[in-house]
């Protein structure tokens, strides 16, 4: 399999090359264009390493702030070719995931990936949900390509050994597993928050990796943030 970020970062798609039997797997309505000789099956939920796939995989997914179901596209014979986008306006950055260089992903980080990597639910908690709007992250598992999906531009920050990032809560796209972070409020009374703009922000502690997006998407109200922060 080939791939090919085109139309970066503002408007970007995805190509993929595929020959006869390789296939991906990608969020339900993130086709745009492709070439006939493709097989198309929809499954229920991400795919889990150890579990079978089904409504309970399903479930697991959207607690992770993906679709319920993923779609997966097979190549009948050589030469073909998909075209995958977002449905936000953003950059595609594609990463190669290792069991060694693990990531955990925030809810609608998720775009497309290989059929050899699978992934895990990660229970992140209160801190997890003030980090990034959900109580569950999406945990790698295994080797493969990973195709990760921003809001605007993203950026890649490498930490050293103890040394600190400071990034909004609505800008994190993925991190490094077992990297330590803290939800910490940036300033010092509710009144500086509620006129600065700034309330709850992410501090992470290297060593480690942070992906994030160069614009937070738009607040979606307090209710319906509520609901979207627990599912």
């Amino acid at each position: 399999m080939k791939h090919e970020v085109l139309h970066a970062p503002a408007f970007s798609t995805l190509r993929l090359d595929l020959d006869q039997g390789e296939c991906v797997h990608s969020q339900p309505g993130a086709m745009q264009a492709m070439t006939p000789g493709f097989d198309i099956d929809v499954k229920m939920g991400m795919q889990m390493k150890g579990r079978r796939p089904g409504v309970f995989g399903g479930f697991r997914s959207m607690f992770g702030g993906e679709s319920f179901f993923r779609v997966l596209y097979t190549a009948k014979r050589d030469a073909q070719y998909i075209m995958l986008a977002p449905e936000q306006m953003g950059d595609i950055r594609v990463v190669e995931v290792t069991p060694e260089s693990g990531l955990l992903l925030a809810s609608g980080a998720f775009l497309a990936c290989t059929p050899d990597l699978s992934f895990d639910l990660h229970y992140g908690g209160v801190k997890g949900m003030l980090a990034t709007r959900g109580l569950f992250f999406l945990k790698t598992q295994g080797r493969g390509t990973l195709f990760l999906s921003s809001y605007g531009g993203v950026i890649e920050q490498t930490l050293a050994e103890g040394e600190r990032f400071v990034l909004d809560n609505r800008n994190i796209v993925s991190f490094s597993q077992g990297m330590p972070f803290e939800s910490v409020v940036l300033t010092r009374s509710v009144k500086d928050s509620f006129f600065s703009g700034e309330g709850f922000v992410v501090r992470f502690t290297g060593p480690g990796k942070v992906i994030y997006q160069t614009r937070a998407r738009p607040s979606a109200g307090l209710i319906r943030g509520l609901i979207q922060s627990i599912t």
